[in-house]
């Protein structure tokens, strides 16, 4: 009997509206008008309106519609069955038309088979969805540029576009990344690990006998403001005030706090890594460089441990987390060191350093000095684009609320002060920093709109240029007030503008290659490469007198953008005007800059560079043999299908960009395994085998 409730309410439902309608109004008429009216009338309840419950209703008078009200009783609810009835039926709907729309995608793309990677596997392949990432030939379609390679259980990820497309193009990179592991030499572990940062307390390893002696510590701190402090961007301490905290440290190191030594070791390490090797840092010194720097690492380690500083962080202990990671990259460019950027962003934010100091209630002095240390951090981890391939369009650099440092002195400011000074309009020791905070947020804001483009809305170069310009000329307007007589001065102007020039080179190109289907002859112009070679060749910092002392900084940030063109230029156009030019600078590059204790093994950028080297010389060498007359003349060469000394245009030059088998693009790196070079060196960027792997 339940049943019939049930039935009798699923038959009213069923009827039509204007039925209810004329049903209830032969009921109300023949009720009391001025009974209790507790529901809105059907007019006002179907258009969602308050009704006023008389008879008729105003809203209904208003409209000249009938007005009627639903009969007495309780309300007659839509059984569920229904109401999910309906929904199944939209999400069924819905389902379908998200299955057209990817039929139309895929009938449009160009599907790219992948390689299955078992976990169990040694080998290592690119692994790349099939949606997003069509082959080389069909570079347009593509929504991102994600890379993924692979070996085993583990995986590198690029999504910058240069080294993503290098990576693409390059057809033979999974065979040169499969070589057997039997093949490659165990590689070794660089004493500059960045993971002795996690280490655990040791007892018997107290932090403060790993201090110098005093003479030397005095001596190491006066280098550090002279060499370090400003230098790449790096002012992070309020001398004034944190020179106590050095010298207490000097003056009895056994009662000194664990974060007073932590930074006092980080300023030793650092002043020691700008001394160049040899006789100036033997003779200030007194004892051998290498083995210094590894003691003032240990010490610092320990001083985190003893001091728990992940559980109990200290915005001093931060401090000197920032310029220890700002220093190591000298010897360590592993991965490492991002992640642990990452990690200090993280403890930055357990202090509060995202949220600004006003607004948190704190004095005008330490919200500027959290300032200064917050900015620095993002600043540094938008690097990662450029040193592990991996572009960051979603950091906080654009969407974080703390303020700018002010471009003011360290004399300026003092812990008892109630208001901040006004920025000045001259040089400070915050005017570089200042700059490079600039240059980074127009590096996230160029990133983010190329993120936001897409194969049908490719962005506009014009928007690219305006954000250029717009930063040129805040640069500009900073610039102003440098004397560059003063070496803080030129270094200043030095680097700032060979930064806005890179910045510009680099973004031209990434936003050539999200414009274009593949990276053909405006990619690869002799244009592109006198700009590289002029970003590349000037080294100041060596043949300036004056400023010798922040040379270090050069090798802590080496340009792996540039030299990534460069190399891929020489693959592509082994000949042309500047071809030697570029192969000198190659060298000068791999000797010194582009190398250091971590870099086969964590820094899979420069194994990618070793790689492309490699292959750049490889064309160089074929090109030359074609063009040798005692040995082809007269000959074919089946490796590139034509006549040696023979050009089938008809003119006098063989067309060295038609060697192998090219693509429509003028691009193609298909060559025959017989031509490559021994890859063992790729390959060890890439084994996850050591203890000390960074990437999983």
């Amino acid at each position: 009997m339940e049943s019939e409730p049930l039935a009798a309410n699923s038959s009213l439902t069923s009827r039509s509206e204007p039925e209810l309608e004329q049903q209830t109004s032969s009921t109300v008429a023949g009720s009391q008008s001025n009974r209790s009216v507790p529901r809105s009338c059907y007019g006002c309840h179907r258009k969602k309106v308050r009704c006023d419950k008389k008879e008729p209703c105003l809203s209904c008078t208003r409209a000249g519609k009938p007005c009627a009200y639903p009969p007495p009783g309780p309300r007659i609810r839509r059984p569920k069955k229904t109401i999910m009835a309906d929904m199944a039926s939209r999400i069924s709907d819905l389902e379908r038309s998200v299955g057209k729309a990817t039929s139309r995608d895929e009938e449009t793309s160009v599907p790219v088979p992948t390689t299955p990677v078992s976990e169990s596997s040694d080998t290592i392949s690119l692994a790349q969805p099939a949606a997003s990432v069509p082959s080389s030939g069909n570079l347009s379609k593509r929504s991102r540029d994600d890379i993924l390679v692979q070996k085993g259980s583990s995986s590198q990820y690029f999504n910058e576009i240069l080294l993503s497309r290098v990576i693409e193009e390059e057809r033979n990179i999974e065979s040169i990344l499969t070589t057997p592991q039997a093949e490659s030499p165990h590689p070794l572990t660089s004493p500059f690990n960045a993971l002795g940062i996690l280490s655990a307390a040791s007892l018997s390893q107290v932090p403060s006998s790993f201090h110098p002696p005093t003479p030397l510590a005095v001596r190491l701190w006066n280098i550090y403001v002279h060499n370090v402090e400003g230098c790449i961007g790096l002012k992070l301490l309020h001398l004034p005030t944190d020179e106590k905290k050095v010298y207490s440290v000097i003056d009895d190191p056994t009662k000194a706090s664990f974060e007073n030594l932590t930074l006092c070791f980080a300023v030793y390490f650092a002043s020691t890594v700008s001394l160049e090797d040899g006789q100036e840092a033997q003779g200030i010194l007194g004892q051998d460089k290498h083995a210094l720097l590894l003691s003032f690492k240990v010490g610092l380690e320990q001083a985190f441990a003893h001091g728990d500083f992940l559980d109990c962080p200290t915005l001093t202990g931060l401090h000197a987390l920032a310029i220890y990671l700002s220093a190591l990259r000298v010897h360590n460019r592993g991965k490492g060191i991002w992640i642990l950027n990452g990690l200090a962003i993280r403890i930055a934010q357990s202090l509060g350093l995202h949220r600004d100091g006003k607004r948190l209630g704190l004095p005008p002095f330490q919200s500027e000095i959290r300032r200064r240390l917050w900015w620095h951090l993002l600043s540094r981890d938008g690097r990662a684009g450029e040193d592990y391939g991996l572009e960051h369009t979603n950091g906080l650099t654009l969407v974080s609320d703390v303020g700018l440092p002010l471009n003011v002195d360290d004399t300026d400011l003092y812990p008892e002060m109630e208001a901040l000074p006004v920025p000045k309009r001259s040089w400070t020791a915050m005017t570089f920093s200042l700059i490079n905070i600039d240059l980074t947020k127009s590096m996230q804001r160029l990133a983010a709109a190329a993120a936001a483009s897409s194969p049908s809305s490719p962005p506009r170069e014009d928007v690219r240029a305006r954000v250029i310009e717009e930063t040129k000329a805040r640069v500009e307007e900073w610039l102003e007030s440098c004397n560059p007589i003063i070496p803080q001065h030129r270094m200043t102007l030095f680097c700032s503008r060979f930064l806005l020039r890179k910045l510009d080179f680099i973004t031209r190109l990434q936003w050539l290659l999200l414009r274009h289907a593949g990276p053909g002859a405006d990619f690869a112009t002799e244009e592109n490469l006198s700009e590289a070679l002029a970003i590349l060749e000037p080294r100041l910092y060596s043949e300036d007198g004056l400023l010798t002392q922040f040379a270090w900084a050069r090798k802590a940030y080496p340009q792996y953008h540039v030299a990534l063109y460069v190399l891929w230029h020489l693959c592509v156009k082994p000949e042309g005007p500047n071809v030697d030019r570029a192969w000198e600078e190659v060298e000068v590059l791999f000797s010194h800059e582009l190398w250091d204790e971590s870099s086969i093994r964590l820094g899979s950028k420069s194994a990618v560079l070793a790689a492309l080297k490699a292959k750049a010389v490889s064309v160089r060498e074929k090109t030359q043999r074609l063009r040798s007359p005692a040995k082809n003349a007269g000959h074919s060469d089946c490796n590139s299908g034509l006549v040696s000394g023979e050009d089938p245009s008809g003119g006098g030059d063989l067309p060295v960009y038609l060697l192998g088998d090219m693509g429509s693009d003028g691009l193609d790196f298909n060559m025959g395994g017989d031509e490559w070079p021994n890859w063992a060196t790729l390959v060890q960027g890439f084994q996850p085998d050591g203890p000390d792997v960074l990437w999983h």
